[in-house]
């Protein structure tokens, strides 16, 4: 399973782009890579960002051996913002809430009290087969989950942070190969992978409008290997693991365009953030993050 699941994320599929597709203007990229070791989710915390890490010496996104960890970038600089502890895996996606950090594992949520970073987190274990747990968003006192590997969102009850459990969890959605999510206002986008690592019509950009009503519909119907999305002015930016792309949709005329971006070869870009004009891009293969200027 493992070694399947190793051979997906490192395959590249060429498919033909959308027709209406242009390619936006070269971007110069800055490289950090000091302390990152397969580096998969990313998340802006005030004015830095926040990287999880698998921490082992091979890749394998649903490892067991709690070698995970969280870096901070502040500017150029990183630093450790959460150190190995052994609850850790294979982090991905996270999201904050009164002062919770919540980091979907292999097979879990993990949940850290920002107040004491050093004492056991929480742990909510996932209904069994629901290993690739990828990506958290949070509205209200929810958040929601997706699990790559079964095409499922789940809903967790926030309304006690300090006591949660499994019996928090319900089914909220399905959507094929659920990946990265952003929340713009009340409206909800969902980025697919395929699971088997094949790029079918299916594997696409999703939205569901109404967060309180989950009616799933495609957004976009452009194939790809799509991994992380964000939302900056007026445009839903998500990477794609087919070619290593980086591109953005005009959320009013759902036209999509792809950056070229200058002096690194993304392999593998995972769960991206935009914090003010700048765009993180965790490079999971390469153990590093690819920060480029917006327009």
């Amino acid at each position: 399973m493992n070694k399947r699941i190793i051979f997906m994320l490192l395959a590249s599929v060429a498919i033909a782009g959308c027709a209406k597709e242009k390619e936006a203007p070269s971007k110069e990229a800055t490289i950090l890579s000091k302390g990152m070791k397969f580096c998969e989710g990313s998340l802006a915390y005030g004015s830095s960002v926040l990287v999880t890490n698998f921490g082992t010496t091979e890749l394998n996104p649903l490892n067991t051996q709690g070698m995970g960890y969280v870096m901070q970038i502040n500017g150029n600089s990183t630093e450790t913002f959460i150190a190995t502890d052994g609850h850790l895996s294979a982090p991905k996606g996270m999201a904050i809430a009164n002062n919770h950090l919540y980091i979907a594992d292999v097979g879990k949520i993990v949940v850290y009290n920002l107040k004491d970073k050093t004492a056991s987190p929480q742990t909510i274990v996932m209904p069994e087969g629901n290993l690739f747990v990828n990506d958290i968003v949070i509205s209200g006192s929810s958040a929601y989950v997706s699990v790559t590997n079964t095409g499922k969102i789940f809903k967790l009850d926030l309304s006690t942070p300090d006591a949660l459990n499994a019996s928090m969890l319900s089914e909220y959605a399905s959507v094929p190969g659920a990946n990265g999510l952003v929340l713009i206002g009340n409206q909800l986008y969902i980025a697919s992978y395929p699971a088997d690592g094949k790029t079918t019509a299916d594997n696409v950009i999703y939205t569901i409008a109404d967060i309180a009503s989950p009616v799933v519909e495609k957004f976009i119907t452009r194939q790809g290997q799509y991994d992380g999305l964000a939302h900056y002015k007026n445009k839903l930016y998500f990477s794609s693991w087919i070619n290593g792309e980086i591109g953005s949709v005009d959320l009013a005329t759902k036209e999509v365009k792809l950056m070229e971006v200058k002096g690194v070869e993304l392999s593998g870009p995972a769960d991206i953030t935009i914090l003010k004009d700048m765009l993180y891009i965790p490079n999971l293969p390469s153990s590093e993050v690819v920060v480029i200027a917006l327009q």
